[in-house]
């Protein structure tokens, strides 16, 4: 892929061409890790290592953490040399596509011997790659979209995101109706085409001037440490929404035992009514100001995760259900606009790294505890 110089987007226009082909990226990113998330105990089962499935998952949740912000800083450095994001996100869009198609190759001639031995090699190779680029195409948003729109086009990436993860419970059956090695195949094919999509688009910002810098407005300091917390507070509300709530929903919800409904999918409907409030919660944002929204937005969460979890049941926890979509949604769309907002131009990559790296550290050590069980 070739690379070229861009800049960023006028004071009031949004490139949707650009946001669209980032977006494309983003789902092409979500459906691979859930393929590959849904099979991985049959990849482990079928060259041996099922036993190491505990192993696995600590290097997975290192591999989540680590390299989002380690990726962002070596971007951020080639960005300061040469004004280009691009390689980074190339350079892992190629590795990440290689590996499928090599896993594909692997699963469908089963080999035995030596070959085997390196197959939990190309599964960390595959989790470094696709976490190389993820970080520094994300921050791409900024360079597309003007501050004050950010949190509509956030609201658009979690729908459609939202959508994509939809997708999880009928993954198995795609894998178990084309077979594993085509799936994995057309995930490689996906990620690149994705990508491929995502440059072609930027070429058409070459040449265009940089926007003018208000000498008066002050430079951003960046808070890291604020743009991490940040992070791991969706992180956080995010893990228990998806992990923690259907559980809590089939012990202290009696009307779902009643009507038998199962918790996991009254909260999926409660997560897909959360992506649905997207919209409106980054309108009112726009409108009240995205700190305004954001804290309300944590304190609800934060409150509504407790009443949730501690209280035995009754109104005030079913309540606490109804009511967390609307809380969940907020910080949703809020919190990756705070972060850029937190983060100065040197170190723009570094920060949405770390954002990263915080959402993902809850759902990890969840995982790993869940293998250890």
């Amino acid at each position: 892929m070739q690379t070229t110089q861009i800049y960023y987007a006028p004071a009031s226009q949004i490139r949707w061409k650009q946001v669209w082909s980032l977006i494309a990226l983003d789902v092409a990113i979500v459906i691979s890790w859930i393929a590959y998330h849904k099979y991985q105990p049959n990849l482990l089962q079928q060259f041996g290592f099922k036993q190491f499935a505990f192993q696995l998952a600590i290097v997975q949740g290192i591999i989540l953490f680590l390299t989002p912000p380690i990726a962002g800083l070596i971007a951020d450095r080639i960005r300061q040399r040469s004004k280009e994001r691009l390689p980074v996100i190339n350079v892992g869009i190629n590795v990440v596509s290689m590996v499928f198609m090599a896993v594909a190759f692997t699963i469908f001639v089963n080999p035995t011997g030596w070959i085997t031995a390196i197959f939990p090699l190309m599964i960390v190779l595959w989790l470094v790659s696709m976490n190389i680029f993820h970080s520094p195409a994300i921050s791409m948003v900024e360079v597309f979209v003007p501050v004050d729109r950010l949190p509509l086009v956030v609201a658009l990436l979690a729908v459609v995101t939202g959508l994509a993860e939809a997708t999880e419970p009928i993954i198995s059956d795609v894998i178990d109706f084309f077979g594993a090695p085509i799936t994995f195949a057309a995930g490689g094919a996906l990620v690149f085409l994705t990508g491929w999509l995502l440059q072609k688009s930027t070429q058409a910002m070459e040449g265009e001037p940089p926007p003018s810098t208000d000498p008066s407005v002050p430079a951003v300091v960046s808070k890291l440490w604020l743009v991490f917390l940040l992070g791991l507070g969706l992180g956080a509300a995010t893990a228990f929404f998806f992990n923690v709530a259907p559980a809590l929903a089939d012990a202290k919800l009696p009307f779902l035992a009643a009507n038998k409904i199962k918790g996991n999918f009254f909260v999926s409907l409660l997560i897909a009514g959360s992506a649905l409030l997207t919209f409106p919660m980054s309108w009112l944002a726009t409108k009240q100001g995205t700190v305004r929204m954001a804290t309300l937005g944590f304190v609800g969460v934060f409150t509504l995760m407790g009443l949730m979890y501690f209280l035995s049941g009754g109104i005030l926890v079913e309540a606490s259900f109804f009511l967390y979509p609307f809380a969940f949604s907020t910080i949703a769309v809020t919190a990756l606009p705070i972060a850029f907002s937190n983060i100065s131009q040197a170190q723009k990559v570094l920060g949405v790294g770390l954002f990263f790296s915080g959402v993902e550290l809850v759902n990890s050590i969840i995982e790993v505890l869940q293998a250890a069980g």
